[in-house]
């Protein structure tokens, strides 16, 4: 069975602040990456006030 993408992706937000304009960011420390094993990545906020930093899981 080949699952639909658009439908599997996560509408994220920011927990702060509630906007959905999130984007991955850079994996900077060992807790950073010995999170990604579990499928839990890195996130900041792209609202120009807020940019807190999270961590979500998956990728989309």
């Amino acid at each position: 069975m080949i699952s639909n993408s658009s439908k599997d992706r996560v509408e994220r937000k920011c927990p702060k602040c509630g906007c959905s304009e999130i984007a991955r960011s850079q994996r900077v420390d060992l807790e950073d990456r010995l999170c990604s094993l579990v499928n839990l990545y890195p996130y900041r906020c792209q609202h120009q006030t807020c940019k807190h930093r999270f961590q979500a899981f998956g990728r989309n």
